[in-house]
């Protein structure tokens, strides 16, 4: 099938699409033949059947009136087709892009953030697996996802966001390698043994299937792609498969982006002025689980003297992260690390701060708050889950040593000097489940109405008592669910259970963040970033922050949260001035900035050019940032657009993943390659100046500027 959309003297290119059959063959070789079509002209509908039972339906978006069809109804001149399948255990209903089509070459964006994020997308080998929120999904795919892409020459391919057991995959691997491992969600030290997915094609020898394969599968059984959802009951009724996408041939890439973003949720306000117009500062990568309250007001101090010192602008709110609580869950600030909490809060208050704390749905076993919430039913219930050694010898070699190293910090909360209350985990019981800390956990059941209810209390009643002004909500992704989870009220979609805990939790509070998102882009609040490392590559370092703000932007989550600036500094990283610099550069002008490693602690330079760049945020992003959420909160129009937003028609702008513009009269291109001084500039159409230049230079073109350690390339439009 063709879709190419012809409109006045223009005419777009053509798109193949293509409809595997029920098994996921094709029509050729399988004696698979298609027996009866049905063209409906007065209707704009038509029908084919194939001999071994695929259907395939396509009609007008317009036309699509149902109760399940709002998601695509608004859709211009699109086609919905719908496909579906026998039922069977190795079925799929599956749509297939070719994502090029003849000589000229389409680039595509969208789909999900990915611990590799490569913009764009063809540059990946994204491996068919299951499509919903992941902390590191075995696939690559992240913690931020939409179910929609966009090519640059202007195709839409939008998916049903409640499509049963949705998988994708983009530019796959042809096949997969005799003796390669499975592919396996993990936690923690788990990730160590784990190979950054996905693939970069230009550093395989192979090339992928230049495919964007879209199925809705019988069930999760894959023995290539290991995932919690594999042992978790979908309560599936259906009596034959079906997959649904909604396909519109636009004008190009921004005009394609619009259409997606209109069929989406929109919020009923913009973030807090406060988490976007200040930085924020939260005390996770200095302090880490060993948080207290003399640390919390040290750095609050550090942060004021910094202000009074050299301009430094104050942080609007400080973050208590971590192990603030005794036990995780109790919502109670542990009396031996924090003695006097609501004092020390009242004092970050009297310092010009707002104050929030990290909160996640975990609930540590024997804390009173999971005895409490098991005696009321607010508990995911699972079943048994494997014992150790089943544990331990599952999977390929990578697997085997990480989760080997895994239980073995669960059972003995090792290495030592941690606070009272780790260890322990190593078999675990129904209902409990692994995550990054060495504490076994259970989850709470957000399908539950007054378990929602009973958190929200809980936490609202924390915020009377000590003077908390809001909450950094950490995971809530569907892969921290118990073994066999069987949840009050059933799932269909994984997604689900996520879009429960920011919908009737996180967004009960105006200051927060959270950083897990799918379907919930009318959350008022900040999206995170998942967590970044202190490296420089694409590989989850600071290369990757780019394409995921440009994805966020994409996909309809505009006011985006970049991680720490520096990174997390895992496994004994720390950044160096260079890394330092370089990361500020590349935050400072996104919709908010987060700081930890104060900059003061890594050298004098990287201090002084933080102050710099902050003040460069203040003087030229803040003016315009409040209009600009105003028109996000409004549309979902990006605050940092890729730069094929600013012409569309522009190829040279298609593949752009190190800068970006902030509405339509700025361009922002930081350095994010290592000892480099210079860079090159791509200008648009237009008229183009240094922001603390007056001559202008001519668009169209790139240019190649100076880029010292203390420069960050910065153009305005001139005309």
């Amino acid at each position: 099938m063709l879709l190419r959309r012809v409109d006045g003297t223009r005419e777009t290119r053509a798109q193949t699409l293509a409809v595997p059959l029920g098994r996921g063959t094709t029509a050729t070789g399988d004696g698979v033949k298609v027996i009866r079509i049905d063209a409906k002209e007065d209707e704009g509908e038509l029908t084919a059947l194939w001999s071994d039972g695929t259907v395939l339906r396509v009609r007008k978006t317009n036309d699509a009136d149902g109760e399940s069809d709002a998601w695509c109804r608004n859709i211009a001149d699109g086609l919905l087709l719908e496909v579906s399948a026998p039922m069977e255990d190795s079925g799929a209903a599956e749509l297939t892009v070719k994502l090029c089509d003849g000589a000229d070459e389409d680039h595509w964006y969208g789909g999900s953030h990915l611990l590799k994020q490569l913009w764009p997308l063809e540059r990946a080998k994204i491996e068919m697996g299951p499509f919903y929120p992941f902390d590191h999904g075995p696939n690559g795919v992240g913690n931020v996802l939409g179910t929609h892409w966009v090519s640059s020459g202007g195709t839409l391919i939008f998916a049903d966001p409640n499509s049963d057991l949705l998988h994708v995959g983009l530019n796959a691997p042809a096949f997969v390698p005799r003796g390669q491992a499975p592919r396996y969600f993990g936690v923690g030290i788990q990730n160590a043994s784990r190979p950054s997915l996905p693939l970069e094609e230009a550093l395989t020898s192979e090339r992928g299937d230049g495919l964007l394969r879209l199925q809705s599968r019988a069930n999760y059984a894959d023995a290539n792609m290991l995932h919690p959802w594999q042992s978790i009951n979908t309560n599936d009724a259906r009596t034959r498969l079906q997959l649904r996408v909604a396909v519109s041939a636009q004008e190009d890439a921004r005009s394609a982006t619009r259409v997606a973003l209109a069929q989406l949720p929109k919020p009923s306000a913009a973030p807090d002025k406060s988490l976007m117009f200040y930085p924020i500062w939260t005390t996770w990568a200095t302090s880490h689980a060993d948080v207290t309250q003399e640390s919390t007001l040290a750095v609050a101090k550090d942060i004021a003297k910094a202000k009074s010192d050299s301009g430094l602008p104050n942080g609007s709110i400080i973050e208590i992260d971590d192990r603030w609580q005794a036990r995780y869950g109790e919502l109670h600030f542990d009396p031996v690390k924090f003695p006097d909490p609501k004092g020390m809060i009242k004092e970050l208050h009297d310092m010009g701060f707002l104050v929030t704390a990290w909160v996640m749905p975990f609930l540590q076993e024997s804390s009173a708050a999971c005895e409490e919430a098991k005696r009321l039913g607010y508990l995911l219930e699972g079943s048994q889950p494997p014992n150790e050694v089943v544990e331990v010898l599952t999977g390929g070699v990578g697997q085997v040593l990480g989760t080997t190293v895994k239980v073995f910090v669960d059972r003995y909360d090792w290495p030592p000097g941690h606070w009272e209350g780790g260890g322990g985990g190593g078999n675990l019981e129904p209902g409990q489940f692994r995550w990054w800390g060495t504490q076994p956990v259970r989850g709470i059941d957000f399908t539950n109405d007054e378990a929602c209810e009973w958190f929200v209390r809980r936490l609202k009643k924390l915020q009377e008592e000590v003077g908390l002004d809001g909450f950094k909500f950490d995971a809530g992704e569907p892969c921290f669910m118990p073994y066999g989870a069987r949840p009050h009220t059933p799932l269909k979609h994984p997604q689900e259970y996520s879009q429960a805990y920011v919908e009737k939790v996180c967004s009960k509070f105006p200051l927060s963040e959270v950083r897990v998102a799918m379907g919930t882009n009318n959350y008022n609040g900040l999206i995170r970033m998942g967590d970044k490392d202190t490296v420089w590559g694409v590989d989850n370092g600071l290369q990757s922050l780019i394409p995921s703000l440009l994805t966020s932007a994409v996909i309809g989550f505009p006011f985006t949260l970049p991680d720490i600036i520096g990174g997390n500094a895992y496994w004994n990283q720390t950044p160096d001035t260079e890394l330092m610099i370089r990361w500020a550069q590349v935050s400072a002008f996104m919709p908010a900035v987060q700081w930890s490693i104060p900059p003061w602690e890594v050298s004098s330079v990287a201090y002084e050019v933080s102050v710099k760049v902050m003040h460069m945020r203040e003087r030229l992003l803040l003016p315009k940032l409040a209009a600009l959420a105003e028109d996000a909160k409004a549309s979902l129009e990006p605050i940092c657009r890729p730069m094929w937003w600013l012409d569309p028609n522009d190829a040279q702008t298609f593949a752009i993943d190190d800068q970006f513009a902030v509405g339509t009269d700025m361009i922002v291109a930081p350095v994010v390659e290592k000892g480099a001084t210079s860079r090159t500039v791509y200008l648009p159409a237009g008229s183009w100046r240094r922001y603390d230049e007056s001559n202008a230079v001519a668009g169209g073109r790139r240019v190649v500027v100076d880029a010292p350690l203390d420069v960050l390339p910065v153009f305005i439009r001139a005309d």
